[in-house]
Parts: structure tokens; sequence; C-alpha cells
């Protein structure tokens, strides 16, 4: 069955992470993204590469995309572009801001040509402001946005999180805003230019942090500003377990599935205010009794409770899990060069247009030039033409093969 975008068309000029993650999302939807990669390709392509030449890092980026390869350089590149943008609903762009304008291939530009494109930029800082041209990646944008302050582990020396996270939360908003663009169009019949930052999606990102820091009330103490309770400790089989709960009412489950009935009445423990008091001999309680048994048995324990829990996951945990795989979160697929790969799969869930892989990510830059000028119009004399004068690039519009 058809995703819920079929047929709705991408002109995908992002690179590195941000922006492909970003249309790599509206692709697993449905979308027909038409990849634009630069002569040599998207630099991407040379990122989180294995031994042989895999790069995980592209392919889990492009999976059902197509690509064609344009030298906006040469004289015939731009208005090639203008072309190819009354064909597509979408623009996606995470430039430095100003060189679409620059090359002539800005949202005024296109919009000219075609009234009702989606123009989505993802920028560093945001359209408007002193740093708003400004260049910036992952690392700036954790730096920048206080995640990196936050996780800062010795009290001295900023070390952020998983280097990619500020990307993929970027990309995540930046497609949700294209959405929410095409229900507006829908509605009006108007495109728009939305753009997406890295600052302000990492702000978003740690809203109820900094919604706590930026008040002026002082935070109640442990126990009295809520009663949640979240742990990890270590089993007997050496694998950690995470578990808790959000309402303090659960706490005597809890104690009883742990096998520490006594701990709900305890008067140290028995209230929120109590085991925030009191949280470091909790927890020593816990940890003591939770290293005596393996790890399987405690979450046996924990789920017949209703208790939420898990055993802490690792990557290759994750592949082999049946949740994952049952959900489709892992995509395992016989890759023609590569052999036996995996990569995350789509996180959404339709009962009637299924988001899904379709295809995987183009094995060299200009893989789909031909097919893609195709079906946007020109003629097999117009492609040879452009392949000749080095507009368009890759193996599928060489002149033997266009003539």
């Amino acid at each position: 069955m058809p995703g819920p975008l079929d047929s709705i068309r991408i002109l995908d000029f992002t690179r590195f992470q941000q922006g492909t993650f970003g249309t790599v999302q509206l692709a697993d939807l449905g979308a027909d993204v038409w990849k634009i990669e630069q002569p040599g390709g998207d630099p991407g392509r040379t990122l989180g590469r294995h031994i042989g030449g895999y790069s995980s890092y592209f392919e889990s980026l492009n999976r059902n995309k197509r690509s064609i390869s344009l030298d906006l350089r040469k004289p015939g590149g731009v208005d090639l572009v203008k072309r190819l943008v009354k064909e597509v609903d979408i623009v996606a762009e995470n430039f430095r801001p100003g060189t679409m304008d620059r090359l002539g291939i800005g949202y005024d530009d296109l919009r000219a040509i075609n009234p009702g494109v989606i123009f989505a930029s993802g920028s560093m800082y945001g359209p408007r402001g002193p740093r708003g041209l400004d260049p910036g990646y992952d690392n700036i944008a954790q730096a920048t946005g206080g995640i990196m302050a936050f996780t800062t582990q010795d009290g001295e020396t900023p070390h952020g999180i998983q280097p990619g996270i500020a990307d993929q939360t970027g990309g995540s908003m930046l497609a949700y805003a294209v959405l929410a663009a095409l229900v507006h169009r829908l509605r009006t019949g108007e495109g728009q230019k939305v753009d997406v930052s890295l600052y302000g999606s990492q702000i978003a990102l740690q809203g109820i942090q900094v919604a706590r820091h930026w008040t002026e009330h002082e935070l109640a103490p442990p126990g009295k500003s809520s009663g949640v309770f979240s742990h990890r400790a270590l089993c007997l089989d050496g694998r950690w377990i995470a578990f808790g709960f959000l309402e303090a009412r659960h706490f005597p489950r809890l104690a009883a599935a742990l096998g520490l009935a006594e701990l709900a009445e305890d008067e140290r423990y028995a209230s929120p205010e109590g085991r925030g008091e009191h949280l470091g001999s909790l927890v020593e309680r816990i940890d003591a009794e939770v290293i005596q048994r393996p790890s399987a048995e405690w979450i046996d324990a924990l789920r017949a409770a209703d208790i939420p829990c898990t055993v802490v996951h690792s990557y290759e945990m994750i592949r082999e899990d049946e949740q994952a795989i049952t959900n489709g979160y892992v995509n395992e697929f016989e890759h023609p060069v590569w052999g036996q790969v995996a990569t995350h799969g789509p996180v959404a869930q339709f009962s009637e247009s299924p988001a899904e892989v379709r295809f995987i990510a183009p094995i060299t830059p200009g893989d789909h030039s031909r097919e893609i000028l195709d079906e946007a119009g020109f003629s097999a004399e117009e492609i040879a033409r452009l392949a000749e004068e080095g507009v368009v690039l890759g193996e599928s519009v060489t002149p033997a093969e266009v003539s």
C-alpha cells in the first residue's frame, strides 16, 4: 500500500545530517525524494565509513531517495533546477543561510515559478537575529543550546551527549514543520518558507529543563516537587536494569515486586517526602537486593507487577530484540554491494498507509539522474546535451547511454 505522502515530490538539496534526516523521514512516509548531489556526491558519503567503504551514516540518512548529480556552477545548472521545481511540492536545503539565494534558487526565485512550493530550510541559529547567517553543525548546536553545559561530567569540561543527537532532533522538527506546511497548503493552496534551526530545536528538546531554570520560583526538594522514582541497578548476570514509576501511589507495588514489601511500611520511605529525604539509604537497600538475581528474573517480576522496566539495551541487543523487530524498528536487508546490513526502521505506524523502507540509498551520486530528468519531461536529446556539458553527472547519463 502507498504511504501517506505518496505522490508528494521533494527536491532535496540537503546534505550531511540535519536536513537529510528530515527528508528521509518524509521518504519513509512515501514521498518521492529527488536527492540533488554535488559533483563528487553528498559529503556525508565520506562519514561513518567501514572497512571496505560501506557508509552506515549515509545509508541510514538516504534510503528511499533517488540521486541526481548536478553541477550548479555550470551555466545550465540553475536553469535545470528551475525547471525541476515545477514538478515538485517541496524544496529542502540546509546550506549556510543565503547560499540558495546567491545561486539564484532561493525561495523568492522558486515561488515565482511554483507559487505552491514549500521551501524548507534547516539552519543553525534561525533566520533572524545577529547570528542568523552563521554556519553550524551538531557540536555547535549542543554547545549553544545548553545541553553541553547540562551534561558536563566533571564540573568543568563540557562534553555534550552522543554526537548527532542535535542534528537528528533538528531533522525531526524540520520534517514536522514540512508536514504542517503541507496541511496549510491543503487548506489554502499557499506555499511558504519554513525554517527550523538546530539552536531552537535544542532549546525545545529541553523544554522542561529550561522552563525550570527560567523561573524565579525555587524548586521544591526531592519528594515534594514530585513523587517520581527512577532507578538503574546492576543484576547478578552483569546486566543493568532500569525501573521506576511516575506516580507515588505505585511505590508499594514496586517494593513488593523487588521482594522488599517492608519498605512501604517503613516511615522513612512510606511517603514521597520521606523517600526524597532518605533516597541514599533507599537505593542502597534496593541495589543490595537486585544484585542477588539475574536480570531476566527481575524483569519478569517487575512486569508481573505492571512496573515500567527494561534491561539496559546495547545496540546489539536492540538489533535482536523481538519487540523492535516486530514493530519494524530494525530494518535488516541484503545490500547488493555490502551484503547483510541493517539500519533503523520507520517509527510511525499507520493502519491504512504504512511507512516503509522501499529501497536502499543511492550507491553512487547520480544513480537516478536519467530517470528523474525523464520523469520531469526532459527529452533524451536534452539529457545528452546536459551530460555533455557537465551539468548533469552520474553513470546513468553518460553520453553513450543517452544517445
